[in-house]
This record gives C-alpha cells, structure tokens and sequence, in this order.
C-alpha cells in the first residue's frame, strides 16, 4: 500500500468522522431545544452531510476541478439561500 493510499483511507475516514459528529450535535441541539424536524433542521443535515460526501469525492475520484466547483458552489447557493423563519 502506497502513502497515498493511506492518505486517501485517512481523508475519508475524517470526513465520515466530521459528518457523524455534525448529525450527533445537530441531534443533541434538537433535543436541547425541545424542538422538532423543521426546515432549517434538513438545511444543516443537509450541509453537515453534503460538504464531507464533497471530500470523500475529492479524494478518491478523478472528477475534474471544475465539477467539483460547481458542486461546491451548489452548497454555497443552498446554504446562502433565504431560509424561512420558524413560527413560535
């Protein structure tokens, strides 16, 4: 096995590290709240979950810089678009 390879399996188990820690904070802060699944909820799962899977993706394929770029840029237009404020 070449180093990078182990620097690939590293990469990728970081970035499924980040995205069970991001859910299990997100999870903890619903429950802190006492508030359930609303919009805002799926915006942050979604963004918790999208930007490793965008590593992993990085890492161990070979799509070109510039579609990586555009998903990224999808998540920066998610992210940045009007959220809808909770009603309570």
């Amino acid at each position: 096995m070449e180093p990078l390879d182990i620097l690939k399996i590293i990469a990728v188990a970081g970035a499924l590290l980040i995205a069970l820690y991001g859910i299990n904070r997100i999870d903890a802060r619903m429950k802190a709240k006492n508030q359930g699944f609303g919009p805002n909820t799926l915006r942050a799962l979604g963004l918790v979950i999208f930007l490793p899977t965008l590593v992993v993706l990085a890492v161990v394929t070979d799509f070109r810089t510039e579609v990586l770029a555009a998903l990224l840029g999808t998540v920066a237009g998610y992210v940045l678009s009007q959220s809808t404020a909770d009603d309570q």
